[in-house]
């Protein structure tokens, strides 16, 4: 990883953005908390206006995947639906200081949602669905396929190249994954498969006054079933949500159908998620601070418990 990741500072980053924007700044650089990117708050000078710039993490995504990122963004901002699309200047919404791909958003805060009452329910149910229907419209991508053979194959790929998996678990481990793989990805076949947002839960999602609920981070966007951006908003398991899931697809389907037998895929999207995360985990346990942060990582206990998880829901599915 470029040694400017771990050195960006206030003055290279002021510097670059005013160039960028061809606009004078104050001396605000507020660091917001973003593990995976570089994200910060700037301030326009002798002006209220607020800006968030992001840097995204080296040899994460390509610039032709950031790029997608932005134009879904875009698609879907001019169809009015609640997300924050990149700022475009000179026609570009994509720029880089020293090969460190970044982008910068208008800010738009707003609080948090823990739970959500009925309207909230049909709310999220009609945006994710306006967000399929232009996903569905989407007939290439750069994006991964977010099915067990593909997506779940590139991340057991990452884990067993990197040195993240102590020797004693390694074949278990493997073992364990190639069966899960073998058993889930079938499920997927004749399933629909469109852009989607590809992480959504409650902390991908804010209200902004007047405005209502917006969806916000659309990094992980991937070729993946609807369903994939539904299952991590419920609170529990999805049969002990009846009433959950009725208020959603009554908001859903005044825009788009729903097909539930897509609701048996929810868990070998667990088990896609538990291998997902690890592949992450391996990635980032490079970083200075990745130690502090993820104290139980790599421990024989993380490893039995996540190895249960994955036998566990290969059984159920």
């Amino acid at each position: 990883m470029s040694n400017i990741w771990q050195q960006l500072n206030h003055n290279s980053i002021l510097k670059t953005i005013e160039e960028t924007l061809q606009v004078k700044l104050s001396n605000l650089l507020l660091q917001r908390n973003s593990y995976i990117n570089r994200v910060y708050e700037l301030e326009e000078y002798d002006s209220e206006k607020r800006l968030i710039v992001k840097f995204y993490r080296p040899e994460r995504w390509s610039n032709e995947m950031i790029e997608e990122e932005h134009e879904f963004l875009k698609e879907l901002a001019a169809q009015e639906i609640s997300v924050i699309p990149p700022l475009t200047f000179n026609n570009k919404t994509l720029f880089t200081l020293e090969n460190i791909p970044f982008a910068i958003f208008p800010k738009k805060g707003g609080r948090a949602l823990d739970e959500f009452d009925q309207e909230g329910w049909e709310t999220i149910g009609r945006i994710l669905a306006r967000i399929h229907l232009v996903g569905a419209e989407h007939k290439a991508s750069q994006r991964i396929t977010w099915r067990p053979g593909i997506a779940t194959n590139h991340h057991l790929e990452t884990l067993l190249k990197s040195n993240f998996i102590p020797t004693s678990f390694q074949k278990t481990f493997k073992d364990t994954a190639d069966s899960f793989i073998k058993k889930a990805d079938p499920l997927f076949n004749n399933q629909e498969l469109i852009l989607i947002h590809g992480d959504c839960h409650k902390g991908n999602l804010i209200h902004r006054p007047n405005e209502g609920i917006v969806i916000v981070d659309f990094d992980d966007i991937c070729v993946g079933p609807p369903v994939q951006d539904i299952w991590m908003l419920f609170p529990d398991e999805i049969s002990n949500c009846e009433k959950e899931l009725e208020w959603f697809l009554k908001g859903y389907k005044i825009f788009r159908p729903f097909d539930l037998k897509a609701l048996k895929l929810i868990p070998a999207l667990r088990g896609m998620r538990i291998i997902h995360f690890a592949s992450w985990l391996a990635v980032q346990s490079h970083d200075p601070d990745f130690e502090s942060n993820f104290p139980e990582t790599g421990t024989s206990r993380y490893w039995n418990e996540l190895i249960k998880d994955l036998q566990g829901i290969t059984m159920q599915i």
